[in-house]
């Protein structure tokens, strides 16, 4: 029997030194930060510009086996959209983005590390979800961008 093996779960930290994108004394320095500020390591690292937002979420979607979802590229399905009100929407940092065949509503997350938001959220749209990681920048341009009835450039 064939079993499909999933990496050990890794630190955050340890991804992006695995990948490259941050130095031991970078990973070092932000994680004295992140014990003074009580503030998240990926805020972190993105603030001072040593990593992106991107590559940040896509550290989150292989750490916490979540697919990623480029938004940038993704087509948002307004009346997916409209299952979430605008302002838990910028709450929840969250976006229904579009149903699947299934019948199940793919909903993009900055932040799957928040479970009490993402528990929030199968209570509040009254559909089976399935969260996507999206880059945190890029869904709060796309919620500002829903939230003013604008359409994709």
């Amino acid at each position: 029997m064939n079993e499909i093996s999933r990496p050990a779960w890794l630190p955050l930290g340890s991804l992006l030194l695995r990948e490259g994108l941050v130095s031991p004394e970078q990973l070092e320095l932000a994680l004295l930060a992140q014990e003074q500020d009580r503030r998240r390591l990926g805020e972190i690292l993105v603030e001072w510009g040593w990593v992106s937002s991107r590559a940040i979420a896509e550290a989150l979607s292989e750490q916490y086996g979540i697919r990623f979802l480029d938004l940038e590229v993704a087509d948002v399905d307004e009346q997916a959209a409209a299952n979430l009100d605008e302002d838990l929407a910028e709450e929840y940092q969250a976006l229904p983005i579009r149903f699947l065949p299934d019948g199940v509503l793919l909903v993009a997350v900055a932040d799957p590390t928040d479970v009490g938001a993402c528990d929030e959220l199968r209570e509040v749209i009254s559909v089976p979800i399935r969260l996507v990681v999206v880059d945190a920048v890029v869904l709060a341009r796309e919620i500002q961008r829903q939230r003013a009835g604008l359409k994709p450039v």
